[in-house]
């Protein structure tokens, strides 16, 4: 599967905003921050402002290379541009702390995941039986019928979780990261309970 010109467009504007803010920002940068969003890991600007745009490349260049992308190539082709742009955006919060601003990354990181969760969740009933991609147990592995089920029943729940998480923007913190978790742990078990359940029907 070739990537798109939109793929290497947004990966293009990652690179020439690193070349053109990077005189402007500190040595150190913020590359990382934990549960209550405070600042626990920096790098040299060099490497802050190449780390983002770097992924974004493997994305678009090592990825599409595997076998199995090949049978779902204009599934893959959206969710991989969803996850450059959101890459992006975290590309433009890690150089605005560098300009000094000051930004509520819970505020943005929560609300990307839960795009690329709902545009995945949409997708996910045209997915083909493989063993790369989609959801892996037991029983959709060893039976295309069950996975057929399972990614089509389960795909309601990553669409509702994806929006409940974009809408958690609203919520204040702690909270919001109780939110994200509980809708993490959410999905899992019904992908889970719900690969089960169909395989139970199977015998």
């Amino acid at each position: 599967m070739k990537s798109s010109v939109l793929s290497w467009i947004i990966v293009s504007i990652a690179f020439v905003a690193s070349i053109i803010t990077y005189p402007y920002m500190p040595e150190l940068m913020a590359i990382h921050w934990d549960i209550n969003t405070e600042i626990n890991g920096t790098a040299n600007k060099a490497f802050a402002l190449l780390l983002l745009p770097a992924l974004m490349v493997i994305l678009v260049v090592i990825l599409p290379k595997k076998q199995n992308f090949q049978q779902h190539k204009y599934t893959l082709l959206v969710v991989q541009n969803v996850i450059l742009l959101v890459l992006l955006v975290l590309h433009s919060v890690t150089i605005a702390y560098g300009y000094g601003l000051s930004i509520d990354i819970e505020k943005v990181v929560i609300p990307m995941f839960g795009i690329i969760l709902a545009i995945a969740g949409f997708y996910m009933p045209s997915l083909k039986h493989n063993s790369y991609i989609g959801i892996k147990t037991v029983n959709t592995i060893t039976n295309e019928d069950v996975w057929k089920k399972t990614h089509k029943a389960a795909s309601s729940f990553y669409i509702a979780g994806g929006l409940f998480m974009i809408a958690s923007t609203f919520i204040g913190n702690p909270y919001q990261m109780f939110v994200f978790f509980g809708i993490i742990v959410i999905i899992v078990l019904a992908s889970v309970f719900l690969s089960f359940h169909f395989g139970k029907e199977q015998h």
